[in-house]
């Protein structure tokens, strides 16, 4: 089964982050592959909504075990409005954004 073949049947498990519908019979486009990992675009064929995925091609074993937020489930459409307000106000470097170090927020 080629790279393509395997995603395209894998996406019935996912659903669209803006229909919420399965994935199933989505387009994938291959945009990159190299080192252990490919970016693809994916393509609802519910509601034509197009997206970008990172996918990994290994899995590498985490010293833990899974990580916690792998547990968790999918990032929810909450959990990514909360993010989407914190960046609006984040005025810091990616240093300071991926340390957890909390900046203050712009005045508007």
């Amino acid at each position: 089964m080629n790279l393509i073949a395997l995603i395209k049947e894998r996406a019935k498990y996912y659903k669209c982050l803006a229909c919420s519908q399965a994935l199933a019979d989505c387009q994938v486009k291959l945009l990159n592959e190299a080192d252990g990992h490919c970016t693809v675009e994916v393509t609802c064929a519910n509601c034509g909504v197009s997206f970008v995925a990172v996918l990994l091609l290994k899995k590498a074993k985490h010293p833990d075990g899974l990580p916690k937020a792998a547990e968790e489930g999918p990032i929810s459409t909450d959990e990514m409005l909360d993010v989407h307000e914190y960046m609006k106000v984040f005025n810091g470097s990616l240093k300071e954004l991926t340390h957890g170090r909390r900046s203050r927020p712009t005045s508007p």
